[in-house]
């Protein structure tokens, strides 16, 4: 029996979730069932406002396994504990995990015998805005005005949202997840031919893509690849449902997986195609995918040579792999490649005839903290609201791959900024002032709760910013830069030339930065640009790295070609 990829959802057990206080599906006429008004809109919100701010466990626990491995560098140790104190005081509900709380996504898989009242999507997309708004999380949507002119839609729609009509049962399977650009930006697709199916072929392309990951996606990920589909649409979505987890019941490549446990009656009738996966389901060559352990091994393999680590250097850029196989034409190879970040955001939904089920997210995260705190040995304090020119003195005496410690003014600019910056420049005006005085953090905050100095607030990828580099720093602005990730070989190049110096912030600790390390934050220009405007930022010890020194050496050797990711 052929299976497809619905037939490998994994949704585990009903004990992997809450029972929400909704009203659930109704019998109407012919045993058919119908959802509530407005349930799936109420859902929707519910979900999206957990995920913002709550990880799975199972998330939690890759980081206590990062901070118990003997191998691990005291660096990435450092940046694991981070991210899990981020995950404590993002679980009070105030400030967002990451600041970029993601694209909303729903994935979802029907029973023909359930019915709605409407538009499901517009449901879905109603309860997104309605959490984005309540929440204060971050509206990225750019909408197009027409092929090159765009602006921000003020409401992080539209969403992104699948779904599908299920061949088994009569609940709804829905899936939600908010994945920011950075790692997005990591996802690959390329067409092979059909002679990269030579083991050494296709592992030569594998560790090429893996050492070339780095850290703009914030680390450590959940690493996916998937080879083969129908077409390259359905490679796709195969690579997000299994870096999502949800493919988890694909049975192996070379001895199949295990019978997946089931409890309840909803689990029941929600795996009847899990259970077909895992009793046989063919002999291996009539379409069914298959996973390959082997492969994610290799994977986390290639992973802990790159030396990248979790952000900061060390063995551990990745948790897990998870490698796919699908049927294909014979003329045609699809390859994906993608990963998820640290700020692992998704929450799996049951909707059955006995009741509406959210999975459950981890309610203390800080249980999962070692009992000592740490700090990078060696990090030297370094005050920021001190001439442009003191300070590059001053970062001028560490080398790549020293920690710092800042404190002081910050000016935080990004994509749609710099690019105002050099229009205005095109059009004969001078640069704004206040890139001569400080460094520039390249960031976009969520919006401040009452009572809170910043919403969160994290770095993005200077790689995006490098094309704007060389005409600022040769007019002597922006001659100290913050962000994460690598930079291309011409942007160290400038830095070197004019005596600057590029400073890596740990991503993926948003909440936690906010919290403990901005004591201000004041919109000053191109307000109209909502999370991108310009703001002045008064830092506390915040934690950096020397990415590329005033020499141009960069952390981990040479950068590597700029990806603009």
């Amino acid at each position: 029996m052929m299976l497809d990829l619905e037939d490998c959802l994994d949704f585990g057990s009903l004990k992997d979730y809450r029972r929400l206080d909704v009203e659930g599906p109704r019998v109407a006429a012919a045993s058919r069932l119908e959802l509530p008004p407005r349930l799936l809109e109420t859902l929707s919100r519910e979900a999206f406002t957990e995920i913002a701010f709550r990880m799975p466990s199972s998330q939690l626990e890759a980081f206590a396994a990062v901070l118990a491995d003997d191998e691990a560098s005291e660096a990435e140790r450092f940046v694991v504990a981070e991210l899990i104190r981020n995950a404590a005081i993002a679980a009070e509900g105030v400030l967002p995990i990451c600041q970029d709380t993601g694209t909303a996504a729903v994935y979802g898989w029907k029973g023909g015998e359930l019915s709605s009242e409407g538009s499901d999507v517009e449901a879905l997309s109603a309860g997104a805005r309605a959490a984005y708004a309540e929440n204060r999380l971050r509206a990225s949507q750019l909408a197009p005005l027409g092929f090159f002119e765009e602006r921000n839609t003020r409401t992080n729609l539209p969403a992104l949202i699948d779904l599908r009509a299920a061949k088994n049962g009569t609940g709804y399977r829905l899936c939600f997840a908010a994945k920011g650009g950075g790692s997005a930006n990591r996802t690959s697709l390329t067409m092979e031919p059909p002679s990269a199916l030579d083991p050494e072929v296709l592992y030569a392309i594998v560790r090429e893509r893996v050492s070339a990951l780095g850290s703009s996606g914030c680390p450590p990920y959940r690493i996916a690849f998937v080879a083969g589909g129908a077409g390259p649409d359905e490679t796709l979505y195969a690579l997000a449902l299994a870096g999502l987890g949800l493919l988890d019941r694909v049975r192996d490549a070379a001895d199949g997986a295990a019978e997946a446990a089931t409890q309840g009656r909803a689990g029941a009738e929600l795996a009847n195609a899990a259970r077909a996966a895992t009793d046989g389901g063919g002999d291996g060559g009539d379409g069914s995918p298959r996973r390959d352990r082997r492969l994610e091994e290799r994977i986390m393999r290639y992973a802990k040579e790159t030396g990248v680590g979790a952000q900061f250097g060390g063995s551990r850029l990745a948790l897990e792999a998870r490698a796919l196989r699908l049927s294909r034409h014979a003329a045609s190879l699809p390859l994906a490649s993608g990963v998820f970040c640290s700020a692992y955001r998704r929450a799996r939904a049951l909707i059955v005839p006995d009741g509406v089920f959210l999975e459950r997210m981890e309610a203390d995260p800080a249980r999962f903290l070692p009992p000592a705190s740490s700090i990078l040995s060696g990090a030297r304090r370094v005050d920021l609201d001190r001439s442009i020119e003191d300070i590059r003195a001053d970062l001028a005496s560490l080398k790549a791959g020293d920690f710092v410690l800042l404190s002081g003014t910050v000016i935080t600019a990004r994509d749609a900024a710099h690019a105002r910056f050099l229009k205005g420049l095109a059009e004969g005006r001078e640069l704004p002032e206040y890139l001569y005085r400080h460094p520039v953090f390249y960031a976009g905050p969520t919006e401040a709760a009452p009572g809170e100095a910043s919403g969160s607030f994290g770095p993005t990828t200077a790689g995006r910013m490098d094309s704007y580099l060389a005409a600022l720093m040769s007019r002597g602005a922006s001659l100290i830069t913050i962000a994460k990730g690598s930079r291309s070989r011409t942007a160290a190049a400038t830095i070197a030339g004019r005596g600057g110096s590029y400073l890596t912030a740990i991503g993926g600790a948003a909440a936690l930065a906010a919290r403990k390390h901005v004591v201000s934050s004041q919109v000053i220009d191109h307000a109209d640009l909502g999370m991108e405007a310009v703001r002045k930022v008064v830092l506390r010890e915040l934690p950096a790295m020397i990415a590329i020194d005033a020499r141009g050496l960069a952390f981990l050797g040479a950068p590597k070609v700029a990806s603009h990711a």
